[in-house]
């Protein structure tokens, strides 16, 4: 881009070109010109505090790395302005409402704003006379009170504040002595160091900056610097702080002149207050950077669920080496966790390592004990090889006695699905389930639990949803909600809603998918970091699959501290990851990373994770318009469902799916299943919608109360055992097949029928 010396040329050609850069980013998703527009140190700040990167490679980077995840725009009301700030950085914002297009699963709303401050540089690299050093982004959502949206500090702020001349600084040296000439000088020896020790947290609140600068006025201090305008954002939804990137930088260097002795101190600190409010991956992330190893053990004894099964891992790997042998041999639960986390994220070496080290250690009853648990685990989803060495471990344990706790590991993974993990032999589904329920009453029994006829039932209702026959497992689940463990444990609860979800989304019941999702999210403020993760992952399946629950806007803060990233339950996060890429014109990358799934799905004998992967497959190739490897990966998929009719799978995906099902043959059983999910989609209210019908008279979408009476109806019941099957009065289904009619401009059930048959129901 080469700009004219006329400055209101130049302006007004910048502007033309940073409006380019813009609409190939929202509406094309094309980064290409963006990418080529930054300079060396560009900043950039997105719509939250997490948001932020700084320098060319990172931000790069993040661009690159989030490509594939953007959705593409239509702008409207679109506003501009060019700010001058000086012979050689001139500011351009950009505001205008977007949304998404109407053939994109996910309806969004926004309106953004975009500052981009250029600096001019008729020598950079890339050829361009102007080079962006700041992007600034804001979101605002109609839903939201003025007080959520996120702040944004324009360039033009950004620039008057950090400069006093019309030149930025170079490089990040200077900017950094820019930033002890102008924020040291206004703070106290004391602020300062406060100010250091807070660049340890990524983002923090009131009480954590309170725990490790006890002797500062924090309030005075939050204060001054949000007053500084370029040092502090503050969240206010969940009041919590966090320094903008470059500060924090040179804020670290300071913290890391200080003693090593005392920077560990202020490290324990901060592990030892998360460690009190059950933050566990935190006090382990800060304790871990402490090297205090000691602390480490006592973090790792107190949350080793949620530790093991977050990501990045926070331990030390090297844990165990610290540990000595006489602390070692009291503490063989997290020892058996340790090492199961070793086995299945791949670090033999280390595992082998410490199981060595571990069977020097052991005698007697206590060896046998414990490597009986590490073999019933690491036999991950053979039910049979599992449930021998656990019974193994069960005999020893009411043989003697054992000296300390020894606990079993949660069954699942923090996978709201069993089936997904333990299903692993088509045509033994059935059998799988009874004998989950025994591998799950032998842990208990280990671990001295209560519940487990209740778990049992739930097994039972899981096999009954998976397989179609959703009123056997509402009847179930809805005995289980009268039960004392719906409320005492947190589980097993979040994962009966987890699946009432799914079958009032088939069901086309809005109103209690709703109901239940707002269930689901009120369990959070009493649960367990553990128990935090599973609702979390429950909520985060729910809103990939269901597109009136993916609408919502859902803050950031709101995800847990890590998801779910390694352990045999990696094959849940997966197929979640995946599920986001069905999107207009992602055939491509939603093909190899189905193609991902099935390689892992196989390697962990996932029968429902290789269903997954076909499918996605399917829905793959029908985007690149293969028609024949299409209908191959729909197949594969139905021949690993049929021996077990597994319908779950296949049902969020039927939009996506667009083939005529009776085209498709095989065995009895899979035609079964066919005939099954034909019908779905017969009763699916994006295929009797009104508005895809070309009659003049109708204008409004058939409830999908209406839909299921319009179903009984045209399938020969009459209105009193329509009433009975919906549990209503008469007069309540006669009056609803009237405004029935009226929506479809027809007088009785006769025209009902012609008209259901002639444009919905025929392939």
């Amino acid at each position: 881009m080469h700009i004219d010396n006329d400055p209101l040329k130049e302006e007004a050609d910048l502007l033309s070109y940073t409006r380019r850069i813009y609409h190939d980013f929202y509406v094309q998703n094309d980064i290409a010109l963006l990418l080529a527009s930054l300079a060396p140190d560009v900043s950039w700040c997105g719509s939250g505090s997490q948001m932020m990167r700084s320098g060319r490679d990172e931000v790069m980077r993040f661009f690159v790395s989030t490509k594939d995840e953007m959705i593409p725009f239509t702008i409207h009301n679109e506003t501009t302005a060019v700010h001058r700030l000086s012979a050689d950085f001139i500011n351009i914002t950009i505001a205008n409402d977007v949304q998404t297009l109407p053939s994109t699963p996910l309806l969004l709303k926004e309106h953004l704003k975009c500052d981009i401050l250029y600096r001019k540089n008729p020598d950079c690299a890339n050829g361009i006379c102007w080079e962006i050093v700041h992007i600034n982004n804001s979101v605002s959502y109609d839903k939201l009170n003025p007080d959520e949206t996120y702040p944004i500090a324009e360039g033009t702020r950004a620039y008057q504040q950090l400069t006093e001349t019309p030149v930025l600084p170079e490089n990040k040296i200077s900017f950094f002595r820019m930033i002890g000439r102008k924020l040291m000088p206004s703070l106290s020896t004391e602020e300062q160091h406060c100010l250091s020790i807070l660049s340890i947290f990524d983002n923090f609140s009131i009480e954590d900056a309170t725990t490790v600068c006890g002797n500062t006025n924090i309030y005075a201090l939050l204060n001054k610097l949000l007053a500084q305008g370029f040092v502090l954002h503050q969240t206010k939804t969940t009041g919590t702080y966090a320094l903008y990137p470059l500060i924090r930088e040179f804020l670290q260097q300071k913290f890391s002149l200080l003693p090593k002795e005392e920077q560990n101190q202020h490290l324990t600190c901060a592990a030892q207050h998360f460690l009190s409010q059950q933050q566990y991956t935190k006090a382990m992330s800060y304790a871990n950077r402490a090297k205090n190893y000691s602390l480490c053990l006592r973090i790792f004894i107190r949350g080793a669920d949620t530790i093991l099964l977050s990501n990045p891992k926070t331990y030390p790997m090297d844990l165990l080496d610290h540990v000595p042998s006489s602390v070692l041999k009291k503490h063989m639960y997290p020892v058996l966790y340790i090492l199961l986390d070793m086995y299945f994220t791949n670090a033999r070496n280390l595992y082998q390592k410490n199981y060595d080290r571990v069977n020097s250690l052991l005698t007697g009853e206590d060896k046998h004990i414990f490597f009986e648990l590490l073999k019933a685990y690491i036999s991950l989803n053979n039910l049979p090889s599992m449930i021998n060495h656990m019974q193994n471990a069960c005999t020893i344990l009411q043989h003697t006695h054992f000296r300390q706790k020894l606990y079993a590991p949660p069954l699942g993974f923090l996978c709201p699905s069993f089936a997904l993990i333990y299903h692993s032999v088509p045509g033994k589904f059935s059998e799988e389930i009874n004998q989950l329920a025994t591998l799950h009453q032998l842990s208990a029994t280990i671990n001295h639990k209560q519940n487990q006829e209740e778990w049992a039932l739930y097994f039972k209702a899981e096999y009954s949803y998976h397989t179609g026959n959703w009123k056997k497992s509402a009847e179930i689940l809805a005995h289980l909600s009268t039960l004392p463990a719906f409320a005492l444990e947190l589980t097993l609860r979040a994962r009966i809603l987890y699946i009432q979800g799914f079958m009032a989304y088939f069901q086309n019941d809005s109103s209690s998918l709703s109901d239940i999702y707002e269930k689901l999210q009120s369990l959070l403020p009493r649960a367990t970091s553990y128990e935090s993760m599973l609702i979390h992952l429950c909520s985060l399946r729910l809103r990939s699959a269901i597109p009136c629950i993916a609408e919502k806007n859902i803050s950031p803060d709101s995800e847990p501290e890590s998801p779910l990233r390694h352990s045999p339950g990696l094959t849940y996060q997966e197929l979640i990851e995946t599920c986001t890429l069905i999107k207009p014109g992602n055939g491509i990358p939603l093909l190899y990373a189905a193609l991902r799934n099935e390689r892992f799905s196989r390697e962990r004998h996932s029968v429902l994770g290789e269903i997954y992967s076909y499918l996605y497959q399917a829905i793959a190739y029908d985007m690149l318009n293969q028609p024949d490897d299409f209908r191959q990966s729909l197949t594969k998929a139905l021949t690993l469902a049929a021996p077990d009719h597994i319908i779950s799978p296949f049902l969020p995906f039927t939009s996506h799916l667009p083939v005529t099902w009776s085209q498709i043959r095989g065995s009895d059983s899979m035609n079964h299943l066919i005939q099954d999910i034909a019908l779905f989609v017969q009763e699916r209210p994006y295929h009797l919608e009104v508005k895809s019908m070309q009659f003049p008279l109708l204008q409004e979408t058939l409830t999908g109360k209406e839909l299921r009476i319009i179903h009984l109806a045209v399938s020969g019941k009459t209105n009193r055992e329509i009433a009975e099957e919906l549990h209503l009065a008469e007069i309540t289904i006669k009056k609803a097949l009237s405004r029935i009619y009226k929506k479809l401009g027809i007088k009785n059930r006769t025209q009902l029928a012609t008209l259901i048959n002639q444009h919905f129901l025929n392939p």
